[in-house]
């Protein structure tokens, strides 16, 4: 019989994060907890864990060498480290992006002698800087579950098992450790390389990553098809007499209107209609995203912008259309240095996946 083992474990109610909680302090009793280990053993009997480190902030490596014997011995491990309520809460903020303790010497001492690549579970409520597990090549996935609801055990197994097939998305960018040195106080969203910002959010960010918000893996293999969208829109005669056309800078060639001005946005619309394929062999829900890049007119234009997005279920080797609205006053819009609302002429990229398309406004 195979066997599985959880090389490092969070305590029990760390794990078994509650869904009944009191709406006044966000803490309680779980309903029906369930540590993930029990998840495991419900799908593989012959299921052991050892702790590894005693606690998440992992001071001592006292418990490395057990947790090393017994990686040694798997078929399958299963790390599972990050952090807990002791490490981040509303009143406590992380110094730090890397993973507390000896953690990370943990996971790579038993990823070394494991059998086989090991499957990394990350825990948490925020970014952490694992850039050292992402190219490490015995270690072949990681899965962050946040701070799992008391059905986070099932859920996790349903997935390690291949009995769901995951599809979520990162909701933020996951920096590296050097981000720590930007001033915490210094919240300018735009870059700015002459003092060596790298800028805030996916928007405006131009330093290194771990991962990019939006990114995500799945069991399976999608595609994408453009079927309709318009490759140049004009708004002549959509503005308000006293409207003129604006050169942002002399001889820049690169003209933007006031989106204040433009009277017709409305019939600037249009729905960027998509097919998404599923190439594999599993049903699966996917998040489609569509992002923009901006005609580089004015000083601290976004790197990209997230124009609309949706999640799709599709069946194992089969299809569905969808729709994406796209509306360019809102859309492609950005506030310049003044804080006004500009609607930038030139040439749009829309960007899914792999996948671009390019859109232009002008004025005949």
């Amino acid at each position: 019989m195979k066997e599985l083992i959880i090389c490092f474990r969070l305590s029990y109610y760390q794990i078994c994060y509650n869904n009944c909680f009191n709406v006044f302090n966000g803490v309680g009793i779980p309903c029906s907890p369930k540590s993930l280990f029990e998840g495991f053993k419900d799908y593989i009997k012959n299921t052991y864990y050892t702790s590894g480190c005693a606690d998440v902030p992992c001071d001592s490596d006292a418990g490395f060498k057990e947790a090393i014997q017994t990686a040694q011995k798997a078929d399958f491990v299963v790390v599972v480290a990050g952090l807990d309520l002791t490490q981040e809460t509303e009143d406590l903020d992380r110094v730090s992006l890397l993973l507390p303790g000896q953690q990370m010497a943990l996971i790579s001492s038993v990823a070394t002698v494991s059998k086989r690549p090991v499957i990394l579970v990350l825990t948490g409520g925020g970014p952490l800087d694992v850039s050292f597990a992402k190219s490490d090549p015995q270690i072949s996935s990681i899965v962050w579950i946040g701070y799992p609801g008391e059905a986070g055990a099932k859920a996790l197994a349903e997935i390690i098992f291949g009995d769901y097939n995951p599809g979520g998305r990162l909701t933020m960018t996951w920096y590296t450790e050097s981000f720590t040195k930007v001033p915490m106080n210094d919240m300018n969203m735009r870059a700015d390389p002459s003092r060596g910002y790298p800028g805030r959010t996916y928007r405006f960010y131009i330093g290194d990553r771990v991962y990019g918000f939006g990114e995500g893996l799945s069991y399976t293999n999608y595609s994408y098809k453009f079927l309709s969208a318009p490759s140049k829109l004009s708004i002549s005669g959509s503005f308000k007499a006293r409207s003129s056309r604006n050169i942002l800078q002399e001889g820049s060639g690169l003209d933007y209107v006031n989106t204040y001005e433009v009277t017709s946005c409305t019939s600037l619309r249009f729905y960027f209609q998509i097919c998404v394929m599923n190439r594999g062999d599993m049903d699966g829900s996917h998040v489609v995203m569509l992002f923009a890049r901006f005609p580089k007119v004015a000083k601290g234009t976004p790197e990209r912008q997230l124009i609309g997005f949706d999640r799709v279920h599709t069946f194992k080797n089969g299809s569905k259309e969808i729709s994406i609205l796209v509306d360019p006053c809102e859309h492609f819009s950005i506030a310049n240095e003044h804080g006004n609302r500009i609607l930038p002429l030139g040439n749009y990229r829309l960007n899914l996946g792999d996948m671009e398309h390019s859109v232009t406004i002008e004025i005949p």
